[in-house]
């Protein structure tokens, strides 16, 4: 479980980069932005939110990454593992089994016997902000899609 944050913590802090400037670079093709058509401006918009989303997503990675290594860290003090210790952990501390990593959505799970499990370690705003940017991509990109297919339709009746 853990070792499939070695595959994607690297990529989380590359891909946003890569989209970023593949933002750019659809506005240098055009011409720049004073002649960018509207198409140029939706994938741009779409590589944008890409790279916003996969930043925010990689911001989450960093937090459950380091509440596994201090769950996994052991020795003394670490019954219950430490990022299970919210407020009120006193009470439940023996009810404490381990915990499991969720990646959509995001969240480092605390698992109890007797209480039910709850999550910990990821910032509130991770999953929404990837969700609705992701989201917000992929409209982008299925209507500049949709609309280079419409554009080739009707050059072809054209012809």
């Amino acid at each position: 479980m853990a070792y499939f944050l070695l595959l994607l913590v690297p990529a989380g802090l590359i891909l946003p980069f890569v989209f970023a400037g593949r933002a750019v670079g659809v506005l240098a093709r055009a011409g720049g932005p004073q002649r960018a058509d509207s198409h140029a401006w939706l994938r741009t918009a779409g590589f944008t939110q890409a790279a916003i989303a996969l930043g925010v997503y990689a911001w989450g990675l960093l937090h459950v990454t380091g509440a596994v290594v201090s769950a996994e860290d052991g020795g003394t003090n670490s019954i219950p593992i430490p990022p299970c210790r919210t407020p009120g952990w006193e009470q439940r501390a023996e009810g404490i089994s381990g915990y499991r990593v969720e990646y959509v959505p995001l969240r480092f799970v605390c698992e109890t016997d007797d209480i039910g499990d709850y999550a910990v370690s990821v910032p509130g705003y991770v999953n929404p902000v990837f969700f609705f940017l992701g989201l917000g991509a992929a409209v982008c990109f299925t209507v500049t899609a949709l609309d280079s297919d419409n554009n080739r339709r009707q050059e072809d009746t054209r012809s």
